[in-house]
């Protein structure tokens, strides 16, 4: 295989060319029908439920001689050991990956397009967003078992006490709303939101609060040309962040929290949250707990979307049957009602929701809908990992204080010379 200029752009950047430490052990592709399958170390249960699906695949295949091994690596070692084989040659057919790291992969020319794999009518099977994350340039590279949601949970019970009315999932709040809601809630005695401004990981600052920008119509960058400057720091991304600032400085959330979930204590009226923490939300809470779409600065609806997705290696010498369990991982019976029944997260095929039926019920009926109508991706660029880091750290410092014009193009400027180089 030869590395393109791109990956060795990629490989460079990780300070990966000449290093052997992640190398050892590895040993080449095996002969036969065994497929290597990597995959990010999740939680245990998911883990668990990852060899129960790569075992039942393995039972289906047994006749035919094919078989899948899978091998896990912990989150922050991940990329590195892709980098690693990829430098080597040692990668293996299969892989998930998470969705905004999609494009770099896809760049440095490491996945094998999925168009010719899946009918016109299984793909309309999978929720508009699962398909909006894996294609790139018109091609499909990646479809998810599961997606993510976020909403505005909140207290049914709080919110009745402090006379404020909740939004509804058909109409969400106008951040004046929002903002009237959160004073009424301050007057009353009770913190009005958390925004888990605790969370070390730059991804939930992009995660969580891009749809604020959205809803104002902004951009995190242009999609068509990829320019980062001068789209980061619009004025409309600029206003809507000076709106969100207000929840910081009229106190209405603490941007350094001490408690991750002071929501589920009873301690604060609202949740700015996602889908994994419905499970433990509706245990604290049963019928007092609501669910909405996030305020909107603007007139736009969008709700957060993405998770992690599997991909084929281009490298991989047996493609057909990489396929075959790419197809088994993402079918409905064999994949995802078994992972989503471990994890939590939303199915990302429609046919799989009749496993669930919660889903006709608030929160989940809400995160089916979002996805299904609102749900937007994460900007789809080889320069991600800049974008995020730079824009998580401007919503810090603005949450701090800082102005968000500045900061912004602070951000933007710096993000947009990493991708210019």
């Amino acid at each position: 295989m030869k590395i393109s200029q791109q990956f060795r752009l990629f490989l460079t950047v990780f300070g990966l060319l000449g290093f052997g430490i992640f190398l050892s052990g590895c040993g080449s592709a095996e002969s036969g029908e065994t497929l290597r399958v990597w995959a990010h170390q999740g939680q245990e249960a998911e883990n668990q439920a990852m060899r129960e699906i790569v075992a039942s695949f393995n039972e289906a295949h047994a006749i035919a001689g094919i078989r899948a091994e899978i091998e896990f690596f912990p989150d922050h070692q991940y990329s590195e050991r892709i980098a690693a084989g990829a430098a080597a040659g040692d990668l293996p057919d299969i892989m998930d990956l998470d969705g905004p790291t999609l494009a770099r992969y896809v760049d440095a020319g490491l996945l094998a397009p999925l168009d010719d794999d899946f009918s016109e009518a299984e793909l309309a099977d999978f929720l508009p967003t699962i398909i909006a994350q894996g294609t790139i340039d018109d091609r499909l590279y990646a479809l998810g078992a599961f997606d993510s949601a976020l909403v505005l949970y909140y207290d049914r019970e709080i919110l009745a006490a402090a006379g404020v009315t909740p939004p509804n999932e058909d109409r969400p709040w106008t951040w004046d709303e929002f903002l009237a809601a959160c004073a009424t809630l301050k007057e009353a005695g009770v913190d009005p939101v958390s925004l888990h401004m605790d969370e070390s990981a730059d991804e939930w600052y992009t995660y969580a609060f891009s749809p604020v920008i959205w809803s104002a119509g902004g951009s995190l960058m242009d999609p068509d040309t990829g320019r980062i400057e001068g789209v980061l720091n619009a004025p409309e991304n600029i206003e809507a962040l000076r709106q969100w600032q207000q929840l910081f400085a009229l106190d209405y959330a603490d941007n350094s929290p001490v408690e991750p979930n002071p929501f589920g204590l009873g301690k604060t009226a609202m949740d700015w949250s996602g889908h994994w923490m419905a499970r433990s939300h509706l245990e604290a809470k049963r019928e007092a707990l609501g669910a909405a779409p996030l305020p909107v600065v603007g007139e736009h609806r969008a709700a957060a979307s993405g998770s992690w997705a599997w991909a084929m290696l281009s490298t991989s010498d047996r493609p057909d049957v990489a396929a075959k369990f790419l197809r088994w991982v993402v079918s409905t019976e064999n994949g995802i009602v078994p992972i989503v029944r471990a994890n939590g997260a939303v199915p990302a095929r429609r046919s799989a929701f009749e496993a669930f039926p919660e889903y006709e019920e608030i929160p989940y009926r809400l995160f089916k809908r979002q996805l299904t109508e609102h749900g937007r991706p994460r900007p789809q660029t080889p320069h991600y990992p800049a974008l995020t880091r730079n824009f998580a750290e401007a919503l810090r410092d603005i949450a701090n204080g800082a102005d968000p014009a500045e900061t912004l193009t602070r951000a933007a400027t710096q993000a947009q010379a990493v991708a210019d180089r």
